[in-house]
């Protein structure tokens, strides 16, 4: 396919690089022979540098997936292949009960596939509930992981997780890696704080889905309840309001004194239902994108943009897509992955 078929957006055309139904996540090998690595729901990892894809990882009978649940993270070690391990977020059950395990493998044959019987685990909690469930997982330029943990579902937050620094559950994560299974870091923001999670990096938020650095900057695009989908940008420390707020609305009837952190952007179910975060563009080939932040709507197939330096955010246009992740290329380029199947890379479209 050229960038003169199928979807297409104003200055911008989209080229089918691959195809993965049920694509939850994406990455690109950070060395060796280029080639973007996708995760399935339903438990297994695919290499698009092969027609068509090559698995590299099956684990889908240790994998509960369905609705909102199965394998939803990846990030490669920010040392691959040197560090030979890739991380992944999943739920699976254990006696009935729904839980979330962050995990790595290794590779063993210089990264060609993961090796199931390397697994270890890196964390493990309950989820209450099969939705909320989040994942998405990414190494910052500190070299820490940082992965994203919904609300744990239901509606509404009725257990009241997101203001809750005593558990996991709608945070995001900082944890450090290096050595199994985890250490938490010394500069992590709650780490005096009597009886909250010392992991916690920041917290407030409800299903976070899609969450990339711009630099040292943490970006991640976060699912609304009833009314407002919203983009984030991340500190240290900070409370994201939710369920006090909805974006930069009460709640309910729920008091919502702050402080929070505010959005960066947010739409309302006028406009979609269901946000996908992208990154920040900064890459060779679209000029009219650089420097914003990239994001869209999976259940109408809109695109946006925001400037990253502050700004009023723009529809591009709606596609026929339901964007279920977006993916960054070693050189920049952007990809985006059709749950329907298609993967495709963004690029200049004339007229």
């Amino acid at each position: 396919m050229d960038a003169g078929q199928g979807p297409s957006l104003p200055g911008v055309g989209f080229i089918e690089i691959g195809r993965v139904e049920g694509g939850t996540a994406i990455a690109a090998t950070p060395a060796g022979t280029p080639a973007f690595w996708v995760a399935q729901q339903s438990g297994m990892i695919l290499s698009l540098a092969s027609v068509p894809p090559r698995v590299v990882l099956d684990i889908h009978t240790r994998v509960s997936s369905g609705g909102e649940t199965g394998l939803l993270g990846l990030a490669f070690a920010p040392k691959w292949p040197e560090d030979p391990r890739v991380f992944v977020n999943y739920t699976y059950k254990e006696s009935r009960q729904l839980r979330t395990r962050i995990a790595s493998f290794r590779s063993t044959d210089g990264g060609a596939t993961l090796d199931p019987a390397s697994e270890v685990t890196i964390l493990a909690f309950d989820q209450p509930w099969s939705n909320h469930n989040s994942g998405p997982l990414q190494f910052g330029p500190d070299g820490m992981l940082y992965a994203a943990v919904g609300d744990g579902g239901s509606g509404g937050d009725p257990r009241g997780t997101g203001q809750d620094r005593s558990d996991f559950l709608g945070s995001i994560l900082r944890l450090d890696v290096t050595t199994a299974p985890y250490r938490v870091p010394t500069d992590n923001p709650f780490v005096a704080v009597p009886g909250a999670r010392p992991e916690i990096w920041a917290y407030g938020v409800r299903n976070p889905w899609g969450m990339h650095f711009d630099g040292p900057t943490l970006w991640w695009a976060d699912v609304g309840q009833d009314d407002w989908e919203e983009v984030d940008r991340g500190v240290a420390g900070g409370n994201y309001g939710w369920n006090r707020v909805e974006g930069t609305h009460c709640y309910e009837s729920s008091p919502c004194t702050g402080p929070f952190v505010a959005p960066v952007a947010e739409y309302g179910h006028d406009e979609g239902q269901s946000v996908t975060g992208g990154f920040v563009y900064r890459g060779p080939s679209i000029p009219a994108l650089d420097g914003k932040y990239v994001y869209a709507d999976f259940v109408m197939g809109t695109f946006y943009t925001v400037p990253a330096a502050d700004g009023t955010f723009v529809k591009l246009g709606r596609t026929s897509l339901h964007p279920s992740t977006f993916g960054r290329g070693r050189d920049g380029s952007m990809v985006v992955v059709d749950y329907g199947g298609p993967v495709y890379q963004l690029v200049v479209r004339a007229g």
